[in-house]
């Protein structure tokens, strides 16, 4: 009889618990969600324009570098991540497409008019065997990757 009479206390206790630890989940949760508070990018549109023409006499200067390179013609396609632009009559520039470009399919072709945002990098040797290792630049286009300095690594393409 013992065991009878026990049995429905311990059964108010669980629940009266478990009604206890919803109400305090609740409040942690109603608590997390006023502490929150969303950070928003940088628009790019915001960013400046990149010279051009700085670009072409000094390369190595622009390295950190973020911002607009527009209304730039494409001077040879390199491969399906990869291509050049003409910053002038004797400069051909490397431009990488950002990941997210190649796998949406975004192809550019000689003589396109082309507006991206991005960022100057470092290019050296051992960058451009990766572009080709990875396919980024057809294999018999490597010897076409202009020696510069630096490359533009485009996050986002227009074609004008």
């Amino acid at each position: 009889m013992g065991r009878s009479r026990v049995t429905p206390l311990l059964a108010i206790i669980a629940i009266v618990a478990v009604a206890g630890f919803f109400w305090w989940l609740e409040r942690e949760a109603a608590d997390l969600d006023t502490a929150a508070v969303p950070v928003m990018e940088e628009e790019p549109q915001q960013a400046a324009d990149l010279n051009t023409a700085q670009l072409a006499a000094e390369p190595a200067a622009a390295i950190g570098e973020t911002g607009w390179m527009r209304f730039v013609t494409v001077d040879q396609r390199l491969g399906r991540g990869a291509f050049t632009v003409r910053l002038d009559a004797e400069h051909a520039y490397p431009v990488l497409l950002a990941p997210d470009l190649i796998a949406r399919g975004a192809e550019v072709y000689g003589n396109d008019r082309v507006s991206m945002f991005g960022r100057v990098y470092v290019l050296n040797d051992s960058i451009r065997s990766v572009w080709v290792d990875q396919e980024a630049v057809d294999a018999g286009s490597a010897d076409a990757i202009p020696g510069t300095p630096s490359f533009f690594r485009a996050d986002s393409l227009s074609i004008n």
